[in-house]
């Protein structure tokens, strides 16, 4: 698991290349940025499944400490998946970390975390959305900005964000339940893919998809195993547990699959 701290693209050094047609396709060549565009390309599109079982096993039900705060982008915010989501994790570190969100408390006492307000977190939201860069030089954020932009956040509030990834082409489930299991959220970005809510039946649960058509970037916090016994055997379903930033489906599950570009635990100190 790789760990790193304010993880900025300072320069590449070029050698000097005889041609400057050379260079111009070398320079041509390079990778293009991956950026995220968000919540609202969630497509109107849904589907169901009915899962008839003859018996049902969780084996595996953990999340953070009361979850995370389910936030989501304000109406003004064009392509503001990676503000939301720094908003998530900032509104998650408040209830360990003094004054993350100025002038106001995320939870209630009993730590369970509040509704999103009108006035302190589209604050922090907007604050990041800037910071962030969105929409600056295109579409949505990249990786780099979402990282700089909530580390610049969390440093002017009083304390550093550190990110460790889980993701070395394939995504690290083990390392990642460590993570929730030590109370600590994951920062998820995302290819176009499907978001899921799972509802329990009499003998059947129903899961409903959701697509979202564009990449995205989503919070992290739990994670979920259930075995079927079925009629012609056995059906194991797994989840992250996510806070999508979606306003219509807040908390909701994601199947891992190979839809990941990239993956990091979040940490306050």
């Amino acid at each position: 698991m790789r760990s790193t701290k304010k993880l900025l693209i300072i320069g590449v050094a070029l050698l000097c290349l005889p041609f400057c047609g050379a260079w111009t396709t070398a320079f041509a060549q390079q990778p293009t940025e991956q950026r995220y565009v968000g919540a609202q390309l969630i497509s109107s599109y849904a589907s169901s499944e009915t899962i008839d079982y003859i018996s049902k096993t969780v084996v595996e039900d953990i999340s953070t400490d009361n979850g995370a705060p389910g936030y989501f982008a304000i109406d003004e915010m064009r392509n503001a998946c990676g503000a939301v989501a720094g908003t998530v994790a900032v509104g998650f570190y408040d209830k360990y970390y003094t004054n993350m969100i100025p002038n106001w408390n995320s939870y209630y006492p009993n730590g369970w975390y509040r509704s999103q307000d009108n006035t302190y977190v589209p604050a922090v939201m907007r604050d990041l959305y800037t910071k962030m860069k969105t929409n600056v030089v295109a579409d949505g954020v990249s990786e780099d900005e979402f990282k700089t932009g909530l580390e610049e956040y969390v440093e002017s509030v009083g304390y550093d964000m550190y990110y460790d990834s889980v993701w070395n082409g394939s995504f690290d489930y083990t390392a990642f339940k460590n993570a929730v299991n030590n109370n600590k959220v994951t920062t998820l970005f995302v290819k176009p893919s499907n978001i899921y809510l799972l509802g329990q039946g009499d003998g059947f649960d129903k899961l409903s998809s959701m697509q979202i058509t564009g990449n995205h970037i989503m919070t992290a916090y739990g994670y979920l195993e259930v075995r079927y016994v079925m009629s012609y055997g056995v059906r194991t379903e797994v989840f992250l547990k996510v806070i999508s930033g979606l306003p219509s489906a807040r908390e909701a599950l994601y199947k891992i699959g190979s839809y990941v570009d990239s993956a990091y635990i979040l940490e306050v100190r």
